[in-house]
């Protein structure tokens, strides 16, 4: 079944309004060692939204408390800034990558609460909340010849192997798809 290009377009505006919202919450959705692709491609552009639980990405979800954890941290925003690595697109469709956003909730949790609590004795019953953090990445391609693009790889799994399963969704000009992505089965196709 073809999409109307009205039908695609509305996802691709869901997918960029869902940049709006924020990373630090608590939802059912949150699985260690699950993440989650929304994918729209339209045209010549390929939106790709990649969610994740934090723990799947740098094993913990609290504010980082050593160097060693800033820096685990720092150096997942930088893989997934490697937008060509994450999403690996056909060669010859000619696809360029003019967009690579990457935002974390770790840095900016608990920070004022914890300020506010040093020079109490319960301080040690604040450390632990049940809030979860997440690391959320936007990828938008645009492609020469969208019409060679019949689908894309993930090197997710590889630099992330904490992640067991990424469920993804999709919709194109050619329909609409969901299912889940494994290290062993790493592939969503537009066309078949």
């Amino acid at each position: 079944m073809k999409l109307k290009p009205l039908v695609v377009a509305t996802a691709l505006t869901s997918f960029t309004l869902l940049g709006a919202t924020p990373l630090l919450y608590a939802s059912d959705a949150h699985e260690h060692g699950i993440a989650e692709l929304s994918v729209a491609f339209e045209a010549k552009q390929l939106d790709i939204i990649f969610l994740s639980p934090a723990a799947n990405m740098v094993g913990f979800e609290h504010s980082p408390e050593t160097e060693q954890q800033k820096k685990q941290v720092m150096e997942a925003v930088h893989s997934l800034k490697q937008g060509y690595e994450v999403i690996r697109l056909p060669k010859e469709a000619v696809c360029l990558l003019k967009k690579a956003e990457v935002e974390q909730s770790l840095f900016e949790k608990h920070t004022f609460e914890h300020d506010e609590h040093d020079e109490h004795d319960e301080h040690d019953e604040h450390d632990e909340h049940d809030e979860h953090a997440d690391f959320k990445a936007h990828y938008q391609f645009v492609c020469a010849k969208p019409e060679l693009l019949t689908g894309f790889t993930t090197g997710l799994f590889e630099h992330f192997p904490m992640i067991e399963s990424i469920r993804y969704q999709m919709v194109s000009d050619e329909g609409q798809n969901a299912g889940a992505l494994s290290s062993t089965l790493n592939e969503i196709r537009f066309k078949q």
